[in-house]
């Protein structure tokens, strides 16, 4: 068992460790810790991940007598459970997600979400070591495969009407993280905004979304130049039947502790008319989780201040030419949380994913982004527009097609949405038929194995 035990976090670490790598880029090149320090915080974090999914894995599977069949209930419970735990929950780059780059398969997420898709995977890979079992695996991919076609041929005769298009610009600045990170070359650098802002308003967009904290000024901060500037060019004639969409930070204060919060606002005609703060922190990034917290004193990029969570899952009001829709605001990490999004955006008319990569540098991190921002769209129906500091942004069909501008270009990308949503069974029912499942294999398993157990007691 020890042995078992052992392959089972061996395989875990190797695999945490191509998928989470990105993490000691983050802190190491702007915690300004040492490498020994940067090292052991990197596998801490990794071990915990580790031990998490693939010992509650093995845990698992040691009930289920080590069940070949039972494997994927095992690892897809582990990776659902990961939407809340560890820390605030870390489900980054669940296995389902790999669906988005198959075509036509890639529509079951608007069915049974990530994780249902993830278990069908695993099972379709298991199924398929025998002969007998691969004739009834390929019967059922041939279903499922009609089932997603049907459903692309409803949702595009569900969009192909023009009425009611909303022209988008994503402004993309591509300001490097250590610019960010200092305030007076960040307010210099900022000014790249205006030229990109003044093109977008130009190109008669209907709405403009820009990254997440994407100015060196605090939402509060009402006599900032930076601040003023931009409060001028949103209110100018010319813009003033356009939405503005963009990520501001903002500090308050409770018996003097500061108290930041990361946030997205919502400006029309030169008033901000609504805001949504993010409530799902990114470790690291934004606060230090335990058993971490002594770390925050050396991570220079926090200061050594945990950011607070908003108190409103809630979308936000935008306004587009006098007329207000209903946007999903999940700000960075919370779009990686599939049922989070999927709540935050039950009432909304589309989504949008403020955000900035580089953080995470020349990793593989942005891609592994960005493909769940194309699992988010095709769950829950929706457009789904994505303003990323330096890439990938992107404006997503709820069918999953999309118009990006890639990493490290600067620029302003436009195209088309429209404001209303595909109900698909995922928006109207989660998780829950998931969840049924998994129950419900491990009632038909526990019955077996007893039924088994006491036919064999009675020979």
């Amino acid at each position: 068992m020890k042995k078992r035990l052992s392959l089972y976090l061996g395989i875990g670490f190797i695999y945490s460790f191509c998928c989470y790598y990105w993490i000691f880029y983050t802190l190491y090149k702007f915690g300004e810790m040492n490498i020994a320090l940067t090292i052991s915080l990197s596998l801490l974090f990794i071990v915990s991940v580790d031990i998490f999914q693939f010992g509650g894995v093995y845990l698992l599977q040691k009930i289920y007598n080590f069940n070949i069949y039972m494997f994927p209930i095992s690892w897809i419970s582990m990776e659902y459970l990961r939407e809340f735990f560890p820390f605030d929950g870390f489900p980054w780059y669940p296995i389902g997600t790999t669906v988005v780059h198959i075509p036509l398969f890639k529509y079951l997420l608007a069915f049974v979400g990530v994780y249902g898709v993830g278990l069908l995977m695993m099972y379709v890979f298991i199924a398929f070591k025998s002969k007998k079992q691969s004739i009834i695996v390929l019967s059922i991919l041939l279903t499922l495969g009609a089932v997603s076609y049907f459903y692309k041929e409803h949702a595009k005769s569900f969009y192909q009407d023009k009425k009611s298009l909303i022209k988008v610009a994503v402004i993309q600045p591509d300001i490097k993280e250590n610019i960010k990170l200092n305030y007076i070359q960040f307010e210099k650098e900022s000014l790249v905004y205006f030229p990109l802002l003044e093109k977008a308003i130009s190109q008669k967009s209907n709405l403009v979304v820009l990254p997440e904290s994407a100015f060196p000024f605090l939402y509060s901060d009402y006599e900032d130049p930076v601040r003023e500037l931009f409060m001028y060019y949103i209110s100018k004639n010319e813009a003033s039947k356009i939405g503005f969409v963009v990520g501001l930070v903002d500090i308050r204060y409770k018996n003097n502790k500061p108290l930041p919060t990361n946030s997205a606002y919502s400006f029309y005609n030169g008033n901000m008319i609504d805001y949504y703060s993010k409530i799902k922190l990114l470790p690291f990034g934004e606060y230090m989780p335990y058993p971490f917290k002594f770390a925050k004193r050396f991570f220079e990029a926090i200061n050594g201040i945990d950011f607070v969570p908003g108190k409103s899952q809630k979308p936000i009001n935008v306004e587009i030419d006098n007329k207000i829709y209903k946007a999903a605001v999940p700000i960075c990490f919370e779009l990686d949380f599939s049922s989070y999004v999927r709540t935050l955006a039950k009432h909304s008319d589309f989504i949008i994913n403020l955000t900035n990569d580089d953080w995470f540098g020349p990793t593989l991190e942005p891609y592994e982004h960005n493909d769940q921002a194309i699992a988010r769209a095709i769950e829950n129906g929706a457009y789904l527009i994505r303003a990323n500091n330096s890439g990938i942004s992107a404006i997503i069909s709820p069918l999953g097609e999309e118009k990006t501008l890639g990493v490290g270009k600067k620029g302003v990308l436009t195209g088309y949405i429209k404001p209303y949503k595909i109900n698909t069974p995922f928006d109207m029912y989660g998780y829950k038929p998931l969840i049924l499942v998994i129950l419900g294999a491990n009632i038909f398993y526990f019955y077996k194995f007893w039924a088994f157990r006491k036919r064999h007691q009675n020979i």
